[in-house]
């Protein structure tokens, strides 16, 4: 029996040993260490005599189902996919999991990914049995758009909050889009964006676990006067910021450039194509930054090519785009630029 990850291949002998090859950057090879290739088979260990019946790969992640229904696993545990119950972001040996026994089989969804000519590679998925209801508790209902619907959600597991999207599949176009998405996510790893731990499909709709943000830009804008006490009863009658409520706005829109930014500078550049204050989100994570990027199903990278395609949200759309000329990553900084005017009240139209 043979299984293969995305870079990392698993073995099954008749006699029952287990051996892996290939890319170990998450420890999916279960050698104990985290070199980044092991280029020969290398001979897997279990202890406890444990008499190995089956193997599965998933994109990072190895596991190993004994003659008695027992699940070992390892590899990448950065969305808690190895069920250890343990903070680790990768485990280098097998291990046992110890709440689960009788079992059988073992269904697994690979991360989405995409081929080097930027196109996405076709896939077929089967044996998976409603895993969003299995593994997480909904909460409510954060947002509802035209791209997909965003939940809370509680792990059943470890009681962790996260936020999932859901998008179906309605057509070619919203297929593309929700799985450039995942691309890109996948790839963006950074405190400038919202974190990415999962993705699966659960036919005709696709899944994406990420962590959970308390409020938008978009909140902060609207709460502000409020806030700062100068809306009075009567919202047309607000007063002008304060020295204070001043410093906190200039503080913020430095971490939205900083966002931006970041795209920007990455070889090649990413445009994110639809930057407004709804896709900038809050996150209190103790590492002196609050707002996160999110929604990538408009990014592209910035190449060779000429980019023509009029998307994004037409309030803060750059003339470029609406107007289907050829544009490059400065509409990012003219979107941002119209919400600098929300974010300190800035009568747009006196600037034409």
């Amino acid at each position: 029996m043979s299984r293969c990850g995305y870079i990392h291949t698993l073995v099954l002998t008749s006699d029952g040993r287990v051996y892996a090859w290939g890319g170990n950057g998450l420890g999916q090879i279960g050698c104990g260490d985290n070199t980044e290739y092991i280029c020969t088979p290398n001979e897997l260990h279990f202890g406890d005599n444990h008499k190995i019946k089956s193997i599965h790969a998933s994109y990072g992640s190895s596991f190993a189902i004994t003659s008695i229904g027992h699940v070992l696993s390892w590899g990448d545990n950065r969305g808690h996919e190895l069920g250890l119950n343990i903070d680790d972001e990768r485990v280098f040996k097998p291990r046992l999991i110890t709440t689960l026994n009788g079992v059988k089989e073992l269904c697994y969804i690979n991360a989405i990914k995409s081929n080097e000519d930027k196109t996405i590679e076709s896939f077929h998925i089967s044996d998976v049995i409603n895993k969003y209801k299995s593994q997480f508790i909904e909460i409510l209902t954060i947002e509802s758009g035209g791209f997909g619907t965003v939940y809370k959600v509680k792990h059943r597991w470890d009681d962790k909050i996260y936020a999932v999207k859901r998008i179906q599949f309605e057509d070619e176009n919203t297929k593309y889009s929700a799985l450039n998405e995942v691309k890109m996510l996948a790839k963006l790893d950074s405190n400038f964006i919202v974190k990415y731990y999962d993705s699966w499909i659960e036919d005709p709709e696709l899944y994406i676990q990420m962590e959970y943000c308390t409020q938008s830009l978009r909140t902060v804008i609207e709460d502000k006067p409020r806030v700062f006490g100068r809306q009075s009863v009567d919202t047309s009658n607000t007063k002008p910021m304060d020295i204070i409520e001043y410093f906190i706005s200039c503080e913020i829109f430095r971490e939205l450039l900083q966002c931006v930014q970041y795209l920007h500078e990455l070889q090649p550049p990413i445009i994110h194509r639809d930057i407004k204050p709804e896709n900038f989100l809050i996150s209190y994570n103790g590492n002196n930054r609050f707002i996160k990027l999110c929604d990538f199903h408009l990014a592209t990278n910035q190449d060779r090519t000429a980019l023509t395609r009029g998307v994004g949200s037409p309030k803060y759309m750059a003339p470029d785009v609406g107007l289907s000329q050829s544009y490059n990553f400065k509409v990012d900084i003219y979107s941002l630029g119209l919400i600098g005017f929300e974010l300190f009240e800035i009568n747009s139209k006196e600037y034409n």
